[in-house]
């Protein structure tokens, strides 16, 4: 039995339509999924119904974020955003989440600041509506100016947003039982998947530092798990799996070989 817990990403499948991604998760047998806002098209409603019909509860949906350098696009992101946190409220799902935008060269406080007055009415909303709208911390300078776990807390702490916790983003920061169990109060979902540390990457291998299959990578997941465990966070574990060795090898076996190492690690461990 896959664990109750357990969650899989549409990151994982990226190239495939949502019809694709819910007959994979219907016939793995997984209680949770994270959608893609894109991947629903026009339909929203549709598709969560559809997800509801199949048992499945909703972890989380990607959703589009705000331009920080552009104030005046502001009002067309929130009237995307906000119809999307009512759905996800209506199915009963968990979370809703954003990247929170490039840097505008300004210096880090005063675009926390910016956005603090982007994201405001939108939290307000999201609270209203019962549902976590979260921010996920990332590598990635293009899509965020926070780029680690201690920063997403500053950012929780000042906006009311929460964060997503992903182990590809994360499993570098020092000391990272302490910032998880600091993050704790603000944390909305938490990700795992597995990297390469040290390895050269070969032909359609990554990069170290880039993502694999769950479980065979380097990372000590299972210490990590661990802390996440202790942390007290009590939501869904979503298993994230982009890279090239999905799209080379095939979405549906890489997620499968997670989904199956992730339930038995999280059984193991007393989740």
């Amino acid at each position: 039995m896959i664990h109750p817990r357990l969650s899989v990403s549409a990151l994982s499948s990226f190239r495939w339509s949502f019809d694709e991604d819910l007959a994979l998760w219907r016939d793995l047998g997984i209680g949770w999924a994270g959608l893609i806002a894109a991947k629903l098209g026009g339909d929203v409603e549709s598709g969560l119904a559809r997800l509801n019909d199949a048992g499945i509860r909703i972890a989380t949906v990607i959703a589009g974020g705000f331009d920080l350098r552009r104030p005046a696009s502001w009002d067309a992101a929130r009237a995307a955003l906000h119809p999307l946190i009512d759905a996800v409220a209506a199915h009963g799902g968990w979370s809703v989440y954003i990247t929170p935008g490039r840097t505008t060269g300004a210096p880090w406080r005063d675009v926390l600041e910016t956005f603090a007055a982007a994201v405001a009415p939108s939290v307000a909303h999201a609270r209203s509506q019962g549902v976590r709208l979260a921010i996920e911390p990332s590598l990635r300078t293009d899509v965020s100016f926070v780029n680690t776990v201690r920063d997403a807390i500053d950012v929780c702490e000042r906006t009311g947003i929460m964060a997503v916790i992903d182990f590809g983003n994360c499993w570098m920061e020092r000391d990272f039982r302490e910032v998880v169990a600091r993050a704790a109060p603000c944390t909305a979902l938490v990700q795992v998947g597995d990297a390469p540390i040290g390895s050269a990457g070969g032909p359609g291998q990554p990069p170290p530092g880039g993502r694999v299959p769950f479980g065979e990578g380097d990372l000590p997941v299972a210490r990590m798990l661990t802390d996440v465990r202790d942390s007290g966070y009590a939501g869904p574990i979503e298993l994230e799996l982009p890279g090239p060795l999905g799209e080379t090898e095939g979405y549906a076996p890489v997620i499968r070989r997670g989904v199956e190492k992730a339930s038995a690690l999280l059984y193991e461990l007393g989740f």
